[in-house]
């Protein structure tokens, strides 16, 4: 069975990246840096074509009821020094 996805609208974009595995690799290293904010969270990559820019792999952290507990996730995680853009 394919796991469960949180179901909330709301995302947090982490990064854009050239491959689905820089993108886990990034997913890795921002978890371990952020352990104490992102435990109970998963990534959810999304690809994107860009047209001449090319495919890009977006990674977020999804599955948020409302803005606003994405938006506060997003300062705590500026605070520890990340970095993220709240948005659907």
């Amino acid at each position: 069975a394919a796991p469960a996805v949180a179901s909330g609208a709301y995302v947090l974009q982490i990064g854009s990246y050239k491959s689905q595995a820089d993108a886990e690799a990034a997913w890795k290293s921002y978890k371990t840096r952020h352990a104490a904010l992102l435990s109970g969270y998963s990534n959810n990559i999304q690809q994107a074509d860009l047209g001449e820019k090319g495919t890009w792999y977006r990674l977020r952290i999804g599955g948020f009821s409302d803005k606003e507990v994405a938006t506060a996730l997003c300062d705590r995680l500026k605070a520890d020094g990340g970095a993220c853009i709240p948005g659907r």
